[in-house]
């Protein structure tokens, strides 16, 4: 047989061109195709609430290697939680390669809003009771817990949005059909740079690489951090030394000082890291989404 690859490899990822795993994803497939001399595609795909579908998806791929998933909290960590039926089994259907790296999640606002930080958006919101609507890219995505979390400890009294994408959301908060809106780092960029949206928050346990001086929600005195990350999984049986090519090659990727600089751009930190590394932090992931449902008392849909 042929060393692997010698064919094109496919990165499975959730939602439309624009979204932050798609960017990232990019970035990799990119310098990924280079090194390997093979072709890398970026494969759109529709994911359903939860990005379901297209962990389904990877998770029914053959195991050779050529067909990987861009991962993200809720298809590896959340959806078991949530969801009575996801058509897959997060432990047992994927084979962990790498965490890619960690992102928290960024609030920003209409450039007109009249708030400069989250103490005046619920004070905004308290004085507009059920009128002040902040968008989430999907239904049972990270963006929509976090921004519940936020919304019940500071009683803000916010209305959630979902959209079909991160494009449609950042889109119309951009056009001022929904007054804020959640989502990552990568998917926020773009709009901030156009001035089209304004920053004021991101929920992490530590501020954003690129936005020092936009607070964590905790030193804006409210206690919610709950940060996004991204992944590559491939389909359960893939040969364990694929896994291990696949992991030093974009360890590889991730270690390049213009990839260093262009994720930070896009709020991402904590790059890469070992195949055993990531299994242990998924397995506390796991845990800490099974208490967060359980105390929370989150019906399954």
């Amino acid at each position: 047989a042929q060393p692997w690859p010698n064919r094109v490899v496919k990165i499975v990822v959730t939602g439309n061109p624009g979204s932050g795993p798609d960017i990232v994803a990019r970035v990799l497939a990119e310098h990924l195709a280079a090194m390997w001399g093979q072709g890398v595609i970026v494969d759109n795909r529709i994911g359903g609430p939860g990005g379901n579908l297209t962990a389904q998806y990877t998770a029914q791929a053959a195991p050779d290697g050529y067909t990987v998933l861009l991962g993200i909290n809720p298809q590896l960590a959340m959806n078991q939680y949530l969801f009575k039926s996801t058509g897959f089994d997060a432990e047992h259907d994927f084979a962990p390669i790498i965490r890619i790296g960690i992102a928290p999640l960024m609030l920003s606002v209409h450039p007109t809003l009249p708030v400069q930080n989250l103490a005046d958006l619920v004070a905004l919101s308290k004085s507009r009771p059920g009128k002040v609507f902040y968008a989430t890219p999907g239904s049972r995505y990270l963006p929509e817990f976090v921004g519940e979390a936020f919304n019940h400890l500071a009683g803000a009294g916010l209305t959630i949005v979902p959209h079909k994408s991160s494009v449609l959301a950042g889109q119309n908060t951009a056009g001022g059909e929904t007054q804020a809106y959640i989502d990552s780092v990568a998917a926020t960029t773009p709009w901030v740079n156009g001035g089209r949206l304004r920053p004021i928050a991101v929920f992490g346990p530590s501020r954003a690489p690129g936005y020092e001086k936009i607070p964590t929600a905790r030193e804006s005195g409210f206690d919610v951090s709950m940060p996004g990350w991204m992944s590559l999984v491939a389909s359960a049986g893939t040969p364990r030394e694929i896994l291990e090519r696949i992991n030093k090659d974009a360890n590889t990727v991730l270690a390049r000082p213009d990839v260093v600089a262009r994720m930070r751009t896009f709020g991402m930190s904590d790059l890469g890291g070992l195949i055993r590394d990531f299994e242990g932090f998924l397995a506390s992931e796991r845990k800490f989404w099974e208490n967060y449902v359980r105390v929370h008392n989150i019906e399954k849909e």
